[in-house]
């Protein structure tokens, strides 16, 4: 399961920010390997999940003091969860995505993130289930694989930290398109401009001076708030995937560690709601790894 968390990441690094074209241009050979690699693990998750349903099926014939409503209840829930883990959203929902990024006038990202959002829960959720199962089947076996279970959590402690980071960049871009969208409101004198790469355009000099990201911003400077970090580090126009995975890596598990007390936020409501999530899934982490630790002192 967090195989297939962890390769969806690869579709958030997949745009690139040209500063010098003042556009967005894609890496399309990360975006083919996460395709493929993608396509590889959901033809392998349909396989299990047709053994599965077999299982399920055999099952159900030796329920005796079950409802029908509560078979068909769970055998439902099932099957609908299933099916919304295997479709292709990232395939479908990310080149709109970029499309909107590139757009003058972008108006549809918060819908499209939302459903990238809820999809990459449906996947999260799943892990989640597997630890409870995992963690049943342990007290099973004595304590037996304590040690084991130990370092299961501190990878998915650090994958914790890889998804806050892969969000985070990914976010970033879009909060630098977004200021770009504003400064030609605000100086493009009605100017229809694109962001394609592959498009040629003349030199925006107003760009810079409202998406201002040095030490001294003007007071009517673009807010980049805990986005402003990765425009000063220039790592969203780096091509390097490991300097970039390292990198927001690192980002992601300072600020569940701290849970994101050092964030300072601009006023912009989604980034609020997204240090929200920081600072309160950096708090149930430590919480969870308290209490295991526990379990494991005990234990000894």
């Amino acid at each position: 399961m967090s195989q297939q968390v962890s390769l969806d990441l690869l579709f958030f690094y997949v745009p690139v920010i040209k500063e010098d074209k003042k556009c967005i241009g894609l890496n399309k050979v990360l975006w083919i390997i996460a395709i493929v690699l993608r396509s590889v693990i959901d033809m392998i998750y349909i396989v299990h999940f047709g053994v599965q349903c077999k299982i399920r099926l055999e099952e159900r014939d030796n329920e005796s003091n079950t409802t029908c409503w509560a078979k068909v209840r769970r055998h439902l829930w099932f099957i609908t969860f299933n099916v919304l883990f295997i479709l292709p959203i990232p395939q479908v929902v990310m080149p709109s995505i970029f499309s909107e990024m590139r757009r003058t006038k972008s108006s549809n990202i918060t819908n499209l993130n939302s459903v990238i959002l809820l999809h990459y829960g449906a996947r999260v959720s799943q892990i989640y289930r597997y630890i409870l199962a995992d963690h049943a089947s342990a007290e099973k076996c004595d304590k037996a694989s304590v040690w084991i279970e130990a370092s299961f959590y501190l990878f998915l402690y650090i994958l914790a930290g890889h998804v806050t980071g892969a969000f985070w960049y990914f976010f970033s871009t879009q909060r630098l398109m977004a200021c770009w969208h504003k400064a030609c409101e605000i100086h493009g004198d009605g100017v229809e401009i694109s962001f394609n790469c592959d498009h040629s355009f003349r030199k925006l000099s107003f760009l810079d001076d409202f998406c201002r990201i040095d030490d001294t911003p003007s007071p009517s400077s673009f807010d980049f708030g805990i986005f402003l970090e990765a425009c000063r580090s220039r790592i969203l126009e780096s091509t390097g995937f490991l300097q970039k995975v390292l990198y927001c890596c690192w980002w992601g598990l300072r600020n569940l560690s701290s849970f994101g007390s050092n964030l300072q936020t601009s006023s912009y409501i989604w980034e609020n709601i997204f240090a929200l999530g920081i600072s309160t899934f950096g708090l149930l982490l430590f919480l969870y790894f308290m209490g295991n630790l526990q379990v494991f002192m005990i234990s000894e």
